[in-house]
């Protein structure tokens, strides 16, 4: 149930709750002090429904100026029990009373005793409820007058009225009590039951809010409904979850940095350490041949290369997660440029047993967007990642491209060692430094993946990693096919 839902209903409830406690007491006082609730009815019958009423009121008035006019009629016993009659048709019975003396009574009131009737001049507004005999009540109207020779003469109308009325004339302040106590009980229900659905939820989530505020994101916020509040609560929910998976994350860069950063010092000091070295035996005088000094020389220069490769692949990571890095995108044909490096390749890797494989299938385009450069680093990053971890003695790269629906699917395969199991869905991670299980540890930054995947990424392509079946690791990467008119291909 929704808050505005259940306001509304509150709010209805609120109303109409006192708008019946006022009816029910409406109708405890009509019991009270008309006698019965048809007294009540009466009150408020249309003129059309209420022809029985004016002839009841009618007769009242004829016999209110019969009494004017002719009083002494009322003392013909025949004329009152002919009265008598025609009243009872509404209800209604006749007692007359000249004096202190009762001087018609009918017999159906023979239990009635002149005590119970209201002494002359007496009349009232309302009809008074009246107990005769045991347990017979009545409600009586009164009617004085005066008979010709000044007697005082009274005409009891008297009515038939519930037992309960007496009992409400004796219950009455408790009754009053009591519904004021249920008015107040249920107004109070009420309110607690608003204020425990919509405040209690709000409490528990400004508390949750607060110790996020203070750091702490490992309070879960449980919605307790599926009202407003409750979407509310599962609002905040998710996004602590995701704040929480946000510093994890940070967290681990973070440390992935520093780990980045000491295996990078370390990478950097070693061929610093050896440039120094040779330099200082040169200085020293231990080069004393033309061949230890050209071996010198050399082993210098190759150091200085791999800094400034290293240096490069830093340089170039930095501009990737920074988003700089400039491409240039054109058409492709992907068969033809792996084609020259698989060529370029096999010259490269000439006498260093390497077996270099390309298989391509036949009848298919493989027209891509791309950007030459950087897709040849791509293709040069995991190529040198398989030859630099292969520990064996003949090593073999197999190249195989595919296409499938509107992408096409390019995969590197290798006989080395594989890669921990654990460790594949990670190897293409931000400063992610897998412990390959591939021979000697070989040092390195461990960039060359994780530049591989950025560049993918840019060419909204994909890559990822499989171990084989027997043995050695799979690279794949996907790239989305385009047409002749330079459009990507959609299949639906």
């Amino acid at each position: 149930m929704s808050i505005r839902l259940r306001l509304l209903l509150s709010y209805i409830a609120m109303i109409i709750i006192p708008i019946l406690f006022t009816l029910i007491v409406a109708i405890l006082v009509a019991l009270l002090f008309r006698g019965d609730i048809k007294e009540m009815r009466d009150l408020y019958l249309p003129p059309e429904e209420n022809v029985a009423i004016s002839q009841k009121e009618q007769l009242t008035i004829d016999y209110y100026r019969q009494t004017k006019v002719d009083p002494e009629r009322f003392l013909d016993q025949s004329f009152l029990h002919e009265t008598n009659q025609k009243l009872s048709q509404f209800g209604f019975r006749l007692v007359v009373r000249k004096d202190n003396k009762l001087i018609y009574v009918p017999s159906s009131l023979k239990n009635l005793d002149k005590g119970d009737l209201q002494p002359f001049g007496a009349n009232r507004e309302v009809n008074q409820v009246e107990r005769i005999g045991v347990n017979q009540f009545v409600s009586i109207k009164q009617l004085d007058f005066f008979f010709s020779d000044y007697s005082e003469g009274t005409l009891f109308f008297i009515q038939d009225a519930s037992g309960f009325a007496e009992i409400m004339r004796s219950l009455f302040p408790t009754i009053i009590i009591l519904l004021i106590v249920i008015l107040v009980v249920t107004n109070g229900l009420l309110t607690y039951y608003v204020s425990r659905t919509i405040i209690r939820p709000i409490s528990k989530l400004q508390k949750a809010v607060s110790m996020m505020k203070e750091g702490n994101l490992n309070v879960e916020i449980k919605p307790e409904s599926q009202d407003e509040l409750g979407q509310l609560a599962k609002g905040f929910e998710e996004m602590r979850i995701r704040l929480k998976e946000s510093i994890d994350l940070q967290l681990s860069y973070e440390n992935n940095r520093k780990v980045l950063i000491a295996n990078i010092s370390h990478d950097l000091k070693t061929p610093i350490t050896s440039i120094i070295g040779y330099v200082e035996g040169i200085r020293d005088g231990v080069a004393n041949s033309p061949q230890k000094m050209e071996r010198y020389i050399k082993t210098i220069y190759t150091k200085a290369r791999d800094l400034d490769r290293m240096i490069d692949q830093l340089f170039l990571f930095s501009k990737l997660d920074l988003q700089r890095l400039p491409f240039h995108f054109e058409r492709i044909k992907f068969d033809h440029y792996l084609s020259d490096f698989v060529e370029e390749l096999r010259f490269d890797v000439e006498g260093k047993n390497v077996e270099v494989n390309l298989d391509i299938d036949k009848n298919e385009t493989y027209e891509v967007m791309g950007d030459r450069k950087h897709l040849k680093r791509v293709i040069t990053n995991i190529t040198d990642n398989s030859l630099k971890y292969n520990d064996k003695e003949e090593k073999k790269l197999d190249f195989h491209l595919s296409a499938m629906d509107s992408y096409i699917l390019f995969k590197l395969e290798d006989n080395g060692p594989g890669v921990n199991e654990k460790s594949i869905p990670y190897i293409f991670d931000q400063f992610y430094r897998a412990d390959l299980s591939r021979g000697t540890k070989k040092g390195g930054s461990g960039l060359g993946l994780s530049i591989a995947k950025r560049i993918i990424e840019e060419h909204h392509g994909s890559i990822w990693a499989e171990n084989n079946m027997k043995a050695g690791i799979s690279i794949f990467i996907k790239l989305k096919r385009v047409n002749e008119n330079g459009e990507k291909i959609i299949n639906y």
